[in-house]
């Protein structure tokens, strides 16, 4: 289990234009470091439980369920309990100081990653404005003079990764083509 979250790579910051690639990349780093740590970025911070002993006591159904106190928390429950506070900093050090505005004063990482999702994906008219011209791109697809074969092949799996990437599902001829 990964604890040293002081020594990793630079963070990748935020950027608009490469919202998409940000976001996968962001989404890989925050799983590598722990494997609970998406699972905070989706559903809010581990609340680390315990057995109610006194409702126990009295008869009452032995299992329920009442959040531990930080002072009885293991090594590990600390760990656990703390991602949250590792997950907002990293996200915190991917915003420039416009962005950071933006949600300087959200108090989980689910509510920092939700807002930087809602700034990142925009509204549908974006969406189909950034398909439109991806499928112009597409229509409009050549080799350029002096191009390597290498070169267009990333040009073209770039193009169809933009495509993927606004949920547009390629035609059975897309997925046909092939690059000579």
């Amino acid at each position: 289990m990964e604890r040293d979250h002081a020594n990793r790579s630079r963070p990748v910051a935020f950027n608009l234009s490469k919202f998409d690639d940000w976001k996968v990349r962001k989404q890989a780093h925050l799983s590598a470091i722990y494997d609970e740590m998406w699972d905070l970025i989706s559903g809010g911070p581990i609340v680390v439980m315990m057995v109610n002993t006194q409702k126990a006591a009295q008869g009452a159904d032995p299992e329920t369920m009442i959040p531990k106190p930080k002072s009885q928390h293991t090594s590990d429950e600390k760990t656990r309990a703390n991602l949250d506070n590792v997950a907002r900093d990293i996200l915190f050090k991917s915003l420039d100081d416009s962005l950071f505005q933006k949600v300087r004063k959200c108090t989980t990482a689910k509510q920092i990653w939700d807002t930087l999702m809602s700034l990142g994906e925009r509204d549908e008219q974006e969406k189909d404005n950034k398909l439109t011209v991806s499928m112009k791109k597409f229509e409009d697809f050549k080799m350029m003079p002096n191009e390597a074969i290498t070169d267009i092949e990333l040009r073209f799996r770039k193009l169809m990764g933009d495509l993927s990437d606004l949920r547009k599902e390629p035609t059975e001829k897309e997925k046909n083509l092939k690059i000579l």
